[in-house]
């Protein structure tokens, strides 16, 4: 099986996650592949990037990770290739320029005016690379600042909501704040509606008709909804405010994600 090139989903983290792990321990960062996994996890499911993985063989051989921005000067998007990494066994047979061949490939064909990367100016092996390939080298330097990362109780955990949850009102009466989820779905549940709620959960959301959902034991039936991220504190109020008509259980959704979903009690 000749080298192949295919943009990553959720279902190819088993083999980009040691890839992406090994690429931070390249820049002095410590092990943690959960750590690694959650931060490809979040970037796919919010779809905040594109990883292209390379196989050889069926192996994994490396990576390049694109982030998307734009261009006020130009008026277009722009990819930023962010990361790229060759497995140390893979190295000088081709898979560094195939990534790059295959990024500015995606790029083109995703519309935007450009792609560009960074490098530090000692990287030779790098820079010969990008030269070779046919990228252009600016004598710009560019500037940073650094801030501290959301403690993980910020971060929180995954909840699936697919009801009133997702509702920006319903947020911020329980919570103080609102959130930025994401879409996803859960496979092989239908949605009803309650008879009756709670009061105080229809005074709290100020929504009469509530939905529940049930398992259906059909895959191909599906229900849409919002994956939300809430510190433990939150997970206590939205349990206080589900409790009676739902339980919390763990759920996998139809993206691979493991997630918190409340369901009839």
């Amino acid at each position: 099986m000749p080298l192949a090139i295919q943009r990553a989903t959720p279902a190819d983290l088993d083999a980009v996650v040691p890839l992406f792990d090994a690429y931070r321990q390249f820049y002095e960062q410590p092990s943690d592949l959960a750590r690694a996994r959650r931060f490809l996890e979040e970037r796919l499911h919010n779809s905040e990037s594109v990883i292209l993985l390379a196989t050889d063989q069926g192996r994994a051989a490396g990576f390049t990770q694109l982030y998307p921005t734009f261009s006020s000067v130009r008026t277009g998007r722009l990819w930023i290739l962010n990361d790229l990494y060759v497995a140390s066994d893979a190295r000088r047979s081709g898979v560094g320029r195939a990534l790059l061949d295959a990024a500015a490939a995606f790029a083109r064909e995703d519309g935007a005016v450009g792609i560009a990367l960074e490098t530090t100016r000692d990287n030779a092996t790098a820079r010969a690379l990008y030269s070779a390939a046919g990228w252009e080298e600016a004598q710009t330097q560019w500037y940073s600042l650094s801030f501290a990362r959301p403690s993980a109780a910020i971060h929180g955990e995954a909840l699936f909501s697919y009801g009133t949850l997702q509702d920006a009102n319903v947020q911020q009466r329980l919570f103080g704040r609102t959130f930025t989820g994401a879409a996803d779905a859960l496979a092989g549940y239908r949605m009803d509606w309650l008879e009756e709620r709670d009061p105080s959960a229809v005074s709290a959301s100020g929504i009469v008709r509530h939905p529940i959902v049930r398992a259906s034991g059909d895959p191909a039936d599906r229900v849409p909804g919002t994956v939300l991220y809430l510190s433990a504190e939150e997970i206590a109020k939205a349990d206080e405010y589900e409790a009676g008509d739902y339980r919390r259980v763990r759920v996998r959704l139809a993206s691979g994600l493991d997630a918190w979903l409340y369901e009839e009690a």
